[in-house]
């Protein structure tokens, strides 16, 4: 029988991401909350004029958007109605419509284009969020730091959600928290605090 590896040393390389990503969201979370709520704010701003959010990453930032699209119809644990929310999927081939073609037929001026980057090579991504800037679309943006990908293509109406780290899977984990939390803001925007 192999001999275990030290346990210590394992338990320790298996804390450092976990410790890593606390600590970029620790340095990060005041930034990070005042983003996020003006994010709520973009949404709310755009539903309440009669628009909707269309919601899209790609590859698996786009389980980010679908899951982004299913927070804001279904709302974050507290009772409300729907919010017009639409996550587009990526074109695997076939006859399925690109993200770019989708946005040309759903996206309308004063509707926001949720946007999830992982900061890797996004082609699909990208072309699809200059449809959605020739449409007139507020774009809110959850990156990187970098910003690579999108940042470019912000103006000083969207709203960038710069996520800390570098590593696309950092990335997708603090991803996922702040949309939670952005979905929370706009229930609380809709709703008042939670008593």
């Amino acid at each position: 029988m192999p001999a275990m590896p030290d346990s210590h040393f394992q338990q320790s390389s298996l804390q450092q991401p976990l410790l890593g990503a606390a600590d970029w969201l620790y340095q990060s979370s005041e930034r990070l909350a005042q983003q996020l709520n003006f994010a709520a704010q973009a949404i709310l701003h755009t539903i309440t004029s009669g628009g909707k959010v269309l919601c899209a990453g790609e590859a698996e930032a786009a389980w980010l958007a679908e899951h982004a699209a299913t927070l804001l119809v279904q709302g974050a644990g507290r009772h409300r109605p729907p919010l017009a929310a639409l996550a587009l999927t990526q074109a695997h081939g076939g006859a399925q419509m690109g993200l770019t073609q989708q946005v040309r037929a759903l996206g309308h001026p004063g509707d926001v284009w949720l946007a999830f980057s992982l900061e890797r090579d996004e082609p699909d991504l990208l072309a699809a969020t200059e449809a959605a800037r020739e449409q007139d679309l507020t774009l809110i943006a959850f990156t990187g730091e970098s910003a690579r990908t999108l940042g470019p293509q912000l103006r000083d109406t969207d709203v960038w959600v710069p996520l800390p780290g570098n590593q696309p899977e950092a990335l997708f984990a603090i991803g996922w928290l702040a949309l939670h939390g952005l979905c929370t803001a706009v229930d609380t925007h809709l709703l008042g605090e939670d008593a």
